[in-house]
């Protein structure tokens, strides 16, 4: 009997560290923006069989993207496309723009993006996150994609709520880039997810404390759209 609690805990033992080193492997690799080249051959694919509407608001980034099931209802009457993959990083983005931004000729693009930057594991800098934007941005318009381009804050996390300062830092260097580069803006998203007590609000949250659920995606819906609309972005306006 006495063996079988060994082996039973050696066995045990070994799959915890086989889970371990596969959740390590995930953390590592997906810091690599080929990691995702499956999500976006499957958008390419989609492309063909589904073409995405012209002259639309894109919305382009990581899971905040991804998970937004009611995006083009919250956004109506402005037509959208989702582009949101994994946990992507804004160079991730980057990385993609050839694919899954420049082929739509978007009128306006919305990036959500960063919360997976500022918790990476090889632990990356408001500035860091700041000088990806940039480069985003710069890409975008080497690659001739000259819309506005909206950045939507950064926002806060339960399970990650000790990443907050340096993602409100990031949120700072970007709110004032976006000051002096024409066509770019900044979207706070992030100050209503907070309590009279400075409590992150976590109804605005699914169970795992990271994705945002019904709420919090009516939360952040209801910011974008009054922003587009106030920049008279509609289905049959234009961006200035």
């Amino acid at each position: 009997m006495r063996r079988l609690f060994v082996m039973t805990g050696a066995a045990f033992g070994l799959a915890v560290l086989a889970l371990f080193g596969f959740l390590l492997y995930v953390l590592l690799a997906s810091g690599n923006p080929d990691y995702w080249e499956g999500e976006i051959a499957a958008f390419e694919r989609l492309d063909v069989s589904n073409p995405p509407p012209h002259d639309a608001v894109l919305f382009v980034g990581g899971d905040d993207v991804r998970l937004w099931d009611t995006l083009a209802a919250d956004m109506v009457p402005i037509p959208v496309i989702a582009r949101g993959f994994g946990g992507a990083q804004i160079a991730h983005v980057t990385h993609y723009i050839p694919r899954i931004v420049a082929p739509y000729h978007p009128r306006v693009i919305v990036l959500l993006a960063g919360e997976a930057d500022i918790s990476d594991v090889r632990g990356r800098r408001p500035e860091d996150v700041l000088d990806d934007f940039k480069t985003f941005v710069t890409t975008l318009r080497a690659k001739g994609v000259t819309v506005p381009v909206y950045f939507a804050a950064i926002h806060p996390q339960p399970m990650r709520a000790s990443r907050w300062y340096g993602a409100k830092r990031a949120n700072e260097l970007i709110k004032d880039y976006t000051k002096t580069a024409p066509g770019v803006h900044f979207i706070d998203i992030a100050s209503g997810m907070f309590d009279r007590n400075d409590e992150i609000r976590g109804e605005l949250f699914r169970w795992d404390g990271l994705s945002l659920d019904a709420q919090g995606y009516a939360l952040i819906g209801q910011k974008i759209k009054a922003t587009l609309a106030a920049a008279g972005i509609s289905r049959d306006g234009t961006a200035p």
